[in-house]
């Protein structure tokens, strides 16, 4: 199962750099490209109690904090971060899709620009957001990130 998932990030990763300029504001090298098995939801439908959302959460910044202490990427600013949803299901791109990476978006953005206070250093204008997803197989559930600067 991993190596078909695998082939197919690959797949997607060619498919991605072939067509990335376009949408980059500029010149970028990527920096970081992750792909974690981590869950996302869409927060702002979900009706759960509220300790399972906290440990949700919880498990999804410190799979990211993991990641970067491991990693130690070189990401300065300007940087566009682009994060990709890996599930079974699809999420409506316009209002879902953005709230199911609401505590990743905070986290990244905390780990770029630390300091500020929890959930502000998202609003840096030098950094931009994209959120895109992919349809996996059954039970698949993972997220891509790419950091381009």
């Amino acid at each position: 199962m991993k190596d078909n998932l695998f082939g197919q990030i690959a797949q997607y990763v060619l498919n991605e750099r072939e067509s990335q300029s376009q949408y980059l504001p500029y010149n970028m090298n990527c920096v970081v490209d992750w792909t974690l098995p981590i869950v996302t939801v869409s927060e702002s439908n979900s009706v759960e109690h509220w300790h399972k959302k906290a440990v949700r959460h919880t498990l999804q910044k410190k799979w990211i904090w993991a990641e970067w202490q491991s990693k130690k990427p070189p990401v300065i600013l300007p940087c566009h971060i682009k994060m990709t949803r890996i599930a079974s299901r699809k999420l409506d791109k316009e209002e879902n899709l953005p709230m199911a990476f609401k505590w990743i978006k905070d986290q990244i953005a905390d780990l770029i620009t630390p300091g500020l206070a929890a959930g502000r250093a998202d609003d840096n204008k030098l950094m931009s957001w994209e959120y895109d997803q992919v349809k996996g197989k059954p039970k698949e559930k993972a997220i891509r990130i790419q950091i381009f600067c």
